[in-house]
C-alpha cells in the first residue's frame, strides 16, 4: 500500500522523542526506529539519525510503501533507502497527512488508520518568543522553517547546528534575557543561544 508522498520533497526534519520527516504537502512520517541505508537509528542515536535525514532536505521521495506486516519502505532520489520494521513494544512509524488522517504501525506490526478529524485547526501551536526559565527544549528541526521549540509554547526560528543538538534537546532553560533587542538563552547543559528575534 502506498503513502501519498511520492514526488514530494523533504522540507523539514524534526527531532523530539521521534525522528520526523515533513514533506512539501505538510504530511509527516515519524519514526521510533528506522534504518537509513545501513544506519540503524533508534532512541540511542537519534542525533546521528537527524544528520542522516538532514542530507535528504530538498530531495524528492520516489516511493513510499508499507505492507500488511507493518514494514514501511521509502526511497529518495533513486538511491537513499529508508526502512522501518515493526517493533514489539511500541509503534514503529506514524504517517500523518496534511488533513490529519493517520496510518501507523503499532506494537507488533499491527497497521491501523484513522480518517481526518472533522475540524482541524490551522493555528500554529508555538510562537516566536523568549522562553521562560524552567521551560524545556522539546523539539529541534532543520530545513524549511527550522526552529528550536520549548515546552512553554515558545520557539526560536533558526537552524541549530546539528552537532549542538545533543546540548540542546531536552535541556531546561536556566536563564533568558533580552540584551538590547537580542535574546540570550542559557540551557542546563551550559549551551548558550544568542538569538535576534524576527518579530517584535
Amino acid at each position: 500500500m502506498k503513502l501519498p508522498v511520492d514526488g514530494q520533497r523533504v522540507r523539514k526534519v524534526l527531532l523530539d522523542f521521534d525522528l520526523t520527516v515533513e514533506f512539501g504537502s505538510g504530511a509527516t512520517v515519524a519514526f521510533s526506529e528506522v534504518v537509513v541505508d545501513d544506519l540503524v537509528v533508534d532512541e540511542d542515536n537519534q542525533f546521528e539519525g537527524l544528520r542522516a535525514f538532514a542530507v535528504l532536505l530538498g530531495v524528492v521521495c520516489d516511493e513510499a510503501e508499507f505492507d500488511e506486516s507493518g514494514v514501511l519502505r521509502l526511497t529518495f532520489d533513486g538511491r537513499t533507502r529508508v526502512v522501518a520494521h515493526p517493533r514489539q513494544e511500541v509503534e514503529s512509524w506514524e504517517f500523518c497527512a496534511a488533513d490529519g488522517s493517520t496510518v501507523l504501525s503499532g506494537a507488533g506490526g499491527t497497521v491501523e488508520s484513522w480518517p481526518a478529524p472533522p475540524h482541524r485547526s490551522d493555528e500554529e501551536s508555538t510562537r516566536e518568543g523568549l522562553p521562560s526559565i524552567g521551560a524545556t527544549v522539546v523539539r529541534i528541526s532543520t530545513g524549511d522553517d527550522a526552529s528550536v521549540e520549548f515546552s512553554d509554547g515558545t520557539r526560536l526560528n533558526f537552524d541549530l547546528p546539528l552537532d549542538a543538538g545533543y546540548l540542546v534537546l531536552r535541556e531546561s532553560v536556566t536563564a533568558s534575557s533580552d540584551a538590547g533587542g537580542d535574546w540570550v538563552v542559557e540551557l542546563s547543559s551550559g549551551h548558550v543561544i544568542f538569538y535576534r528575534p524576527r518579530t517584535t
